[in-house]
C-alpha cells in the first residue's frame, strides 16, 4: 500500500472540489495531464494540459482514484501506455461537461473508454427529481379536478354547488 500523496506515472489522480472531483493522469516528476482552462478547471479555453501537481490540486489534497470503469474484464493499459495516451491528446480542445470532461479523459487514457460516474450520477438525480416533479404536478391536477365540482359553503351558510347551472 502506498503512502497518501505518493503517485506513480500512469496513476489516475483525483482532487476533490466543492461539488465535483477533478481527474488527471500523473505523468511523473510532479506533472499531471488533465483537462483544464488557463485559470481553473472550466472555461472557454479548456484543453488537455500538462501542469504541475500543485496547480492540478488547486490547494486540495490529491489521491489515486479507486479502480473503476468497466468491471473485472475491463482493459487496463500499462502505466507507460497510459501516459503516452494522455500526451497524445495534449492541446485537445473538445471539452464537454457531459461527454468529454476530465474524468472521461482520465478513464480513456487508462482504460480505453471514457466514462464519467459523476455525470451518470447527476443524470440519475435529475431524472429522479423530474419524475418526482411530474408526479407532484399530476397529483395536484387530479386533486384540483376532484375539488372543482364539489359543493362549498358560502359566507351566508348556504351550500353552493359549483357545477350547478346559474339561472
Amino acid at each position: 500500500m502506498r503512502r497518501p500523496g505518493v503517485f506513480e506515472p500512469g496513476d489516475i489522480v483525483v482532487a476533490s472540489r466543492f461539488l465535483y472531483r477533478h481527474y488527471g493522469i500523473y505523468a511523473g516528476n510532479g506533472r499531471v495531464i488533465h483537462y483544464a482552462a488557463e485559470n481553473g478547471d472550466f472555461g472557454a479555453n479548456a484543453m488537455v494540459r500538462e501542469t504541475g501537481l500543485e496547480e492540478f490540486a488547486g490547494g486540495r489534497e490529491c489521491r489515486v482514484a479507486a479502480p473503476s470503469g468497466g468491471g473485472s474484464g475491463a482493459t487496463r493499459f500499462s502505466p507507460e501506455e497510459t501516459v503516452v495516451r494522455a500526451r497524445s491528446r495534449l492541446g485537445e480542445k473538445r471539452y464537454s461537461l457531459l461527454r468529454n470532461n476530465c474524468e472521461h479523459f482520465a478513464l480513456w487514457c487508462a482504460r480505453g473508454k471514457g466514462k464519467s460516474a459523476q455525470v451518470e450520477k447527476a443524470a440519475c438525480s435529475v431524472a429522479l427529481i423530474s419524475a418526482a416533479a411530474v408526479a407532484l404536478v399530476a397529483g395536484l391536477a387530479a386533486n384540483s379536478k376532484k375539488t372543482a365540482g364539489a359543493a362549498f359553503q358560502g359566507d351566508d351558510g348556504l351550500k353552493v354547488d359549483t357545477n350547478a347551472d346559474s339561472r
